[in-house]
């Protein structure tokens, strides 16, 4: 996949390793790289963690943790970019073992150029989005098999059952079991937006929010929303609102959402969605995230904030759960400006 412009964070404490690649970045002559650097692990970790890069390349040999510590160390921090490890190709096993860990491929020193080392580091990326592509993809097709089967069972038994006995609660337990297959293949069509995603710009928040809301003009549901921003996101940011929205409208039992846009100092903007109705239990709050989650009688497809959470780590972003004074729940998001 051929990229414009590639954000390439470069962490070596070896200077005359470091202004090696440094110097064939900047002669690529079909990318252009933006590049940072850190010469400690934790210092890099911090860097990741406050900007989106597409790529890190990686020495393992690193003053503050060494060898696949290191690795080990950085991938638990900042799990989803991809990593490019460089190495002198000495230990063969090392680098199987990095590959496990989750490293996504090696440049050996001395062995690249400007033309070998781009093609490596896209290759890290692609590699990467296929990953994460694959898992999502699972998630779908044990969804579709577990939760429409299951739902085309009813339906089945239901029919069967009012054929026989003309009670309307059988004709009514298969029409849910439609409404819910029919929500969860709605979910399909957005998740195929998070597997595949358009190119990034800059987008209105505040026109964003204010075109999601309408949708739900007539629900029981009163919005307040206050401040202004952009953020670098695409066409799925639209419906990260509208299921945390329609979230809180199936769970929540509240009337009212308070959605504040707050740029930051840092090159993020916070987004605070919050609702005032029964809350989420802590022990249910690290469940949401997960595929299929379903919470409480209303649960539907549990595809819904699986979704967001998806989206909002794809544009660099992070999105956390906590309880809303006095009552209610609030999602904290923090979107990058740039």
């Amino acid at each position: 996949m051929s990229r414009g412009i590639i954000k390439v964070l470069l962490i070596v404490a070896n200077r005359e390793r470091r202004d090696r690649v440094l110097d064939i970045l900047s002669r690529a002559p079909r990318v252009r790289f933006e590049t940072a650097h850190a010469s400690k692990l934790e210092e890099g970790v911090g860097k990741a963690s406050q900007s989106m890069y597409d790529c890190v390349l990686m020495d393992l040999d690193l003053p503050d943790c060494a060898g696949l510590d290191a690795l080990g160390r950085f991938k638990e921090k900042v799990p989803r970019v991809p990593i490019t490890i460089l190495t002198d190709g000495s230990d063969q096993s090392r680098m199987e073992k990095s590959i496990q860990m989750g490293a996504q491929n090696h440049a050996i020193m001395w062995h690249f150029n400007e033309i070998t080392l781009p093609g490596i580091i896209e290759w890290a990326i692609d590699k990467r989005n296929m990953e994460e592509m694959n898992k999502t993809l699972k998630v779908v097709n044990s969804i579709l098999r577990h939760d429409i089967l299951n739902n085309l069972t009813v339906i089945g038994g239901s029919l069967e059952i009012y054929r026989m006995k003309k009670d309307e609660k059988f004709l009514a337990s298969a029409t849910n079991a439609v409404d819910r297959s029919v929500d969860i293949i709605k979910k399909m069509k957005e998740v195929e937006v998070v597997i595949s995603p358009k190119e990034m710009k800059m987008m209105d928040l505040r026109a964003t929010v204010d075109e999601v809301t309408r949708k739900f003009i007539g629900q029981k549901m009163r919005f307040e929303v206050r401040g202004e921003g952009y953020v670098l996101a695409d066409d799925a940011l639209g419906s990260v609102f509208e299921n945390i929205i329609n979230n809180a409208i199936n769970h929540s039992s509240s009337d009212v959402m308070a959605i504040s846009i707050a740029p930051q100092n840092d090159g993020f903007c916070e987004v605070r969605i919050a609702d005032q109705g029964v809350g989420i239990p802590n022990e249910v709050k690290p469940k949401i995230w997960q595929e299929g989650y379903k919470y409480g009688k209303s649960g539907q497809s549990g595809l819904g904030l699986f979704i967001v959470k998806k989206v909002v780590e794809r544009y660099g972003g992070t999105i956390t759960v906590e309880d809303n004074k006095p009552k209610g729940t609030a999602f904290l998001m923090r979107l990058r400006c740039s």
